[in-house]
C-alpha cells in the first residue's frame, strides 16, 4: 500500500509539524533541515477514525536527500509529480458510502520513469495529495472530489477525541 510518511504524536512532540518531521526522519531518513514547512492542512479522518493532520513542506535540496527506508515500516521510497493529483489523467474513481455519506474514492496510477515501477495511489493518501496539489497550483482538481461531510469539532487540536 502506498502512503505518506506519518504516525502518532509522541509525548515530546511540541506540535503536528514536529510529529511529521520526526516521523519522516524515522521512516524514510528525511533530515528535517532539508524541509521548508509551508502549511498544515485541515485534518482528514481515516477509515479507522484517526485524525490525520497533513503537514506540507518543500524539499529544499532534492539531491541532498538520500532515502534510507526503515525496513520495519517502508519497502521503498518514490516520488510522483504533485500536479498529477489535480489532473484527470490516469485516475479512476469508485463511489462508496461511509457513516451514511456517499463519497468518491480516487485511484491514481503512476509509473516511475527510471525503474518502470507501477503504483496505485488511492484513498486517504490520494485525498491528501489532491488537497495539497489544489493548494499549491491554486486550482481545483479537473474532477469531482465529493468528500464525505464529516462533522469535525469547531476547534481541532492534538487532544481532540472523535
Amino acid at each position: 500500500e502506498v502512503s505518506l510518511p506519518g504516525g502518532k504524536a509522541e509525548e515530546g512532540d511540541k506540535d503536528d509539524i514536529e510529529t511529521a518531521t520526526r516521523e519522516a526522519k524515522e521512516e524514510i531518513g528525511l533530515d528535517p533541515s532539508l524541509v521548508n514547512i509551508v502549511t498544515v492542512l485541515e485534518p482528514f479522518l481515516s477509515k479507522h477514525l484517526l485524525r490525520v493532520v497533513p503537514v506540507i513542506g518543500i524539499l529544499t535540496d532534492k539531491k541532498a536527500f538520500k532515502p534510507t527506508p526503515n525496513a520495519a515500516e517502508v519497502d521503498e521510497v518514490f516520488d510522483a509529480p504533485l500536479e498529477m493529483f489535480i489532473k484527470d489523467k490516469n485516475r479512476t474513481e469508485e463511489e462508496r458510502e461511509w457513516m451514511g455519506e456517499k463519497y468518491l474514492l480516487h485511484f491514481f496510477e503512476y509509473e516511475t520513469e527510471k525503474e518502470k515501477r507501477k503504483y496505485i495511489i488511492w484513498g486517504l493518501t490520494a485525498g491528501v495529495l489532491i488537497r495539497a496539489a489544489s493548494l499549491v497550483y491554486q486550482q481545483p482538481p479537473a474532477f469531482l472530489e465529493q468528500n464525505p461531510k464529516f462533522k469535525f469539532p469547531k476547534i481541532v487540536d492534538r487532544n481532540t477525541v472523535m
